[in-house]
This record gives C-alpha cells, structure tokens and sequence, in this order.
C-alpha cells in the first residue's frame, strides 16, 4: 500500500468522529442511520482486516463492504470506508464515484462529505469540492449544535472550514479556547492541531493510479 502518510492523516481526522450513521436527507438531518446487525458484523470484519494496511487485506475489506451493501444500501459508512479503501489503493475514480453515489441517494454524513470534498478537489473539480466542504462544514455545525462536547465533530468541522477557506491550519479559531472547551481531551486536541487538510489534496493526487492501472475503475458520475 502506497503512501501511508494519507492514511494516517485521514485516520486521524476520523477516528475522533462522533459515531457514525448520521444521515442527511433534504437539508441537515443528523438522524441516525438504523444499524443492521448482519451488515454491521460485516463491516466490522471489514474494519479489522483494513487495519492490516496491506493489498490484499484491504481487497477482503472492499469485499466485505460490498457483501454489507447488499443488506443495507443506505448506510453511510460502508458507502465511506469503501470509498476510503478504494483511495489508499490508488482507484480515486472508483472512490469518487462511490462516494458521489451515497451522496447521490442520502446515504452521507459530514464526515464524508469532507471526504467527497477532498476526492473532488484531488481531480481538480474545485467548484464541486468548494460545494462539498460547505455542506459539510454546516453538517457538523448541526452535529455541535445538538452535541457541543463531540471532539470529532469539531474536528471535521474545523477541517471542512479550513479546505473552504483555502487555510492548511486545522484549527482557524483561538487554540487556547479549544484547550479550555475540551480540557479532557487535550492530547487529542494537540494531536489534530499539526494536521494539515490541504496536505491531504495533495497525497491523494499522488496515490491515483492511471485509469489503465484501475481494473475496477467507474465512469465518472453524471450530474444530476
């Protein structure tokens, strides 16, 4: 697997995230998506065998998220995982046509509309890019707004503005008054502050593998 700094970076972003499954329908719907547990047991195999950040570990991943789909279309993040491994492996067609698809239907949250920005912006599509990061900026400012101590909310939300306003700073706002809004977590906090989103354009743009060199590479999406 290529370039692990992306990885690393993206995981970082995430996985302080407030639990997945929230959709959005017409508008901010921060619902949670109802969990499967014949699907969910799936994607957990998927996550565990991703963990490995190896080829054919992350294939079986894709493999199991898509056996996960098929149970349950709507739900967001095997729509986002799969489309996250796809990236990592070099598929960024792949990965923005899938990722395009959840958004397409509903089956989207903050967290991977940021990741729909970034995909979009790593193929030059800045406008559609500019458009995703707002959504989900607004997404997570609703996510704060019902949860004001979710750390991961926050952090993708301060990620979506950052990549909005052209800024490679994770945190725009006084780092002092996020130290004191989350006094628990300021390990965390330190930790996401050295995090540069836009730097994260830029690996995807190196991970991409020629369309010829994609076996399961996806037309690009229609507009709709």
């Amino acid at each position: 697997m290529r370039l692990k700094t992306y990885e690393k970076v993206l995981i970082l972003l995430v996985v302080f995230c407030f639990p997945a499954g929230c959709r959005q329908r017409t508008g901010v719907d921060i619902t949670p998506h109802p969990v499967i547990p014949e699907a969910n047991k799936l994607y957990q195999k998927a996550l565990l065998l991703s963990a490995n950040y190896d080829v054919d570990s992350t294939e079986k991943s894709i493999d199991l998220l898509d056996r996960a789909l098929t149970i349950d279309s709507m739900n967001p993040d095997y729509y986002g995982v799969k489309a996250k491994l796809l990236s990592e492996l070099g598929y960024l067609d792949s990965a923005l046509a899938i990722q395009h698809r959840a958004d397409r239907i509903g089956a989207i949250t903050g967290e991977y509309l940021f990741q729909l920005g970034l995909f979009q912006a790593a193929k030059n599509r800045d406008a559609e890019a500019q458009l995703s990061f707002s959504r989900s900026n607004e997404f997570q400012k609703a996510v704060l707004k019902r949860y004001p101590d979710s750390l991961g909310a926050f952090v993708i939300q301060q990620a979506a503005n950052a990549c909005l306003h052209g800024q490679d700073s994770l945190f725009m706002a006084d780092m002092e008054a996020i130290r004191k809004r989350f006094p628990d977590r300021l390990m965390e906090v330190e930790m996401t502050s050295r995090l540069k989103p836009l730097h994260l354009i830029r690996q995807i743009k190196l991970m991409e593998m020629p369309v010829s060199e994609d076996p399961d590479s996806i037309s690009e999406p229609m507009a709709d």
